[in-house]
């Protein structure tokens, strides 16, 4: 079976880290639950907590723009977008092997 895996790197104006870690969590909520949303992890930087990085495993480009439509990403976004320093850096990445894997 072939997954749909993100990571996406956001930086956060000085000290906007946890602010946005807020944002995210509380969208986790939301998304985590989508259907065919098999992973949503969020990181923060050890050594820089205005670094977050977010991975993902979808079942399907499809599925994981569907989980985008939602309002509460769409209220999310706008949220979170007055606290970037840059645009989010966003790479889609080929799963190959790993626990948790269907």
């Amino acid at each position: 079976m072939h997954h749909y895996t993100l990571q996406t790197r956001f930086v956060t104006r000085q000290s906007k880290g946890n602010n946005l870690l807020n944002i995210l969590t509380g969208l986790y909520n939301k998304i985590a639950y989508v259907h065919g949303c098999h992973l949503y992890i969020i990181n923060q930087d050890a050594e820089n907590g205005d670094h977050i990085l977010v991975t993902e495993l979808w079942d399907s480009p499809e599925s994981h723009e569907k989980s985008q439509t939602l309002h509460d990403f769409q209220e999310a976004l706008s949220q979170a977008s007055p606290l970037l320093a840059v645009e989010p850096e966003r790479k889609v990445l080929k799963a190959v092997a790993g626990k948790g894997l269907l």
